[in-house]
């Protein structure tokens, strides 16, 4: 057990009302990532709860039309590479979706919009630091990166690049519901297809139209082969749009295939592949324009420095008497993969225990919002044993 592990729990257990206020403040300064001053207003909020911890922060613009990202430092005076903790602030939930006021707690089960994805992981962050404050550590840095929004935009080259060279990375991305954390995330690639063909009558001109659905069938069959589960790779044809009379050859039909996969060689495979598939005709006659909505969330999948980081932290849970982790891989794209392509170790789903991301449901388990903060303070303070475990 770690000779700080009793300060470290009592200040945690000391603060739990304070915590859960703040935690309802934040849900509650709700924000979905297409609503700017929204998601502006708990990024302020966020960045005074840091600041007032010591660390100097400024927001990193990206878009005209979505917020930043929070980037803070603490101790940057300490001589050594930071220790980081990323995630977002924006959630996929509208303002009002859940009502006035929407967070509340019962039978041990927080909910409201993001109280899971991701809000409750930040406050873990929070409160991890503020523990470490109040014992006065001070041997690294501590960095935080929170983006207004996390599906794009300039932030994944700054989160790729502002990782470069710190010692390790905890996203505080939503924990799985089994006590898992995330060792390896897929990437997705959207290809969006527009087939064009030649309408007609279907019992007079048979012969003479060009079928745009039947191209169609024959492009996502060759798309579904694409589909190979030993590497992590899935093709879901995921919306069609064509057709408006029961006895006419459709002229015209609209096709989306959501593409996940697991590193950047087969990225680079499938879309070499997906080129092919849409420039070739099927149906003589028929053409068809595609764009494609290339992953700027990263994947990474289990990398050597990756195990390593995530085997440290499960000694420091195991040492000071908390649940083992778990491993787990996701098909969800995270910014833990754009910190992975820096060349540090991360590991991903760092956050509060729950399920239901992304849906009304959604809910966190409240325990594991003190747990967790307990648990990352102390991996903050033993991360010299993993750096000199080379």
């Amino acid at each position: 057990m770690n000779k700080y592990y009793n300060e470290i729990n009592n200040f945690i257990e000391e603060h739990r009302e304070e915590t859960l206020k703040k935690w309802e403040i934040f849900v509650n300064l709700e924000g979905h990532y297409n609503e700017k001053e929204n998601v502006e207003k708990a990024q302020k909020w966020l960045k005074k709860e840091f600041e007032e911890e010591g660390f100097e922060c400024y927001i990193k613009e990206v878009a005209s039309d979505k917020a930043g990202i929070l980037v803070g430092m603490l101790g940057k005076d300490r001589g050594t590479a930071p220790i980081i903790f990323s995630g977002h602030i924006d959630t996929v939930h509208r303002t009002g979706s859940f009502g006035e006021k929407p967070f509340k707690i019962e039978n041990g089960k927080a909910f409201g919009p993001g109280v899971l994805d991701m809000k409750g992981g930040i406050l873990i962050s929070l409160y991890a630091i503020k523990a470490l404050n109040s014992i006065g550590y001070n041997e690294h840095p501590i960095k935080i990166m929170y983006a207004g929004e996390d599906i794009g935009n300039d932030a994944d080259l700054f989160y790729e690049n502002e990782s470069r060279g710190a010692i390790c990375a905890f996203n505080m991305e939503t924990g799985h519901i089994t006590n898992s954390l995330c060792v390896g995330r897929k990437a997705q690639y959207t290809f969006f297809a527009t087939i064009k063909g030649l309408g007609g009558h279907a019992g007079n001109e048979f012969t003479k139209g060009k079928n745009a659905i039947h191209e169609a069938v024959y492009k996502i069959n060759e798309m579904m082969k694409l589909t190979d589960l030993n590497k992590g790779t899935t093709v879901t044809t995921s919306v069609i749009h064509a057709g408006e009379n029961t006895s006419s050859i459709p002229d015209l039909c609209k096709v989306v295939f959501d593409v996940r996969f697991t590193n950047a060689k087969e990225g680079e495979y499938i879309a070499e592949y997906v080129d092919k598939v849409m420039n070739t005709a099927y149906i003589e006659g028929t053409v068809t324009e595609y764009y494609k909505n290339l992953a700027k969330l990263k994947a990474f999948d289990g990398e050597p420095q990756v195990m390593k980081l995530f085997n440290f932290v499960n000694e420091v849970a195991k040492e000071n008497e908390f649940s083992e982790f778990g491993q787990i891989k996701l098909g969800g794209a995270s910014d833990a993969g754009n910190i992975a392509a820096s060349g540090i170790p991360v590991i991903c789903s760092c956050g509060v225990i729950g399920e239901f991301n992304h849906n009304i449901r959604e809910y966190a388990v409240v325990e594991s919002l003190f747990d967790r903060s307990k648990i990352f303070a102390l991996a903050v303070l033993e991360i010299n044993k993993m750096i000199e475990n080379k």
